[in-house]
């Protein structure tokens, strides 16, 4: 079992404290028509990583699949001069912003895509993908495109071991449905990681993702307005899902995507989860184990799986 990053695979036991839905360098002018939404400086990611890094952060989940700039040559320069492990996502990331090709291939083809990202390297290079996403749905159903993504994904799973994580919008909507249909297609639920969960008021919301044996991403730690809640309700949320049962599939991210969200423009920081929202979470009576479950034992567990290719790491 082994955990693929930017420079290589580590064992489980390597990834130490990790973020489990990040974005470094991404480019989402396509979606929100904003500066704001271009992350493309790679010495600036290395200055913000580093805080990350001296707050005990040793690993990043970077979720910037294809149609978010996904650029893995400057990813593992990035892990190589900050210190921190990168895992990379592979797949295809919302319809707005899906290649021609997604619509011209099958799925098998799209599937095979993704395989070669995992086992060979991404976008001409070496650098392997060690995640399937982010790969997400809109609002109210999923489209004929969105379902083939799906499929593929579901299908490169199967031959590669490694888990998916979605994105799905309004806080969980339709996550039973892209569960269902990765299900149906084969995928272990111990091998999905539903995002953008833990934001509305009450875990009550989240019982039938949770029932699933699903991952539930509690990513959007620190947002707050325009619709986002404070975090004393993501802290809440989180006390609730431990009390029924849910420690062993809750992950902490901070979903950082904007120039600020950084510190160099003022923002939280990708230490925002050490320095901010694990003390509130201990003040909410969380324990330390507790938080060493969803921050270094279940994203070990969900990113960890073993090679299913001829092509042995070193």
């Amino acid at each position: 079992m082994h955990i693929m990053t930017v420079q290589g695979p580590i064992g489980p036991e390597e990834g130490g404290f990790v973020l489990s839905h990040e974005h470094l360098l991404c480019d989402l002018w396509s979606i929100v028509r904003s500066y704001d939404g271009i992350l493309d400086d790679e010495n600036l990611a290395i200055t913000e990583l580093m805080k990350y890094r001296e707050e005990g952060g040793k690993t990043l989940v970077e979720v910037s699949s294809i149609g978010l700039g996904r650029n893995p040559q400057a990813l593992r320069r990035i892990s190589k001069e900050s210190g921190v492990h990168v895992v990379m996502g592979s797949g295809w990331y919302r319809e707005e912003v899906y290649p021609a090709y997604v619509s011209e291939l099958s799925t098998n083809e799209l599937a095979e895509k993704i395989v070669k990202d995992i086992t060979v390297g991404a976008d001409g290079s070496d650098v392997r993908a060690g995640v399937i996403g982010e790969i997400g749905t809109e609002r109210y159903h999923i489209t004929p495109a969105q379902e083939r993504v799906f499929r593929a994904a579901a299908r490169a799973q199967r031959a590669t071991g490694v888990s998916i994580w979605t994105h799905t919008t309004h806080f969980g909507e339709l996550a039973l449905e892209q569960i269902a249909l990765l299900r149906e297609e084969g995928v272990p639920s111990e091998r999905i990681v539903i995002s953008h969960l833990g934001d509305r008021f009450g875990a009550s919301h989240f019982r039938a993702i949770a029932d699933t044996g699903v991952y539930l991403g509690i990513d959007n730690i620190g947002y707050e307005g325009q619709g986002y809640p404070p975090d004393e309700v993501r802290a809440r949320n989180i006390v609730e899902l431990i009390a029924g049962g849910c420690e062993d599939r809750l992950l902490l991210s901070l979903d950082v995507c904007m120039k600020h969200h950084l510190h160099s423009y003022g923002g939280k920081g990708y230490d925002y989860l050490q320095v901010k929202f694990l003390p509130l979470l201990s003040q909410a009576g969380v324990k330390d184990h507790q938080i060493v479950n969803m921050t270094v034992a279940n994203p070990a567990r969900a990113l960890a799986f073993e090679s299913r290719n001829h092509r042995d790491e070193k």
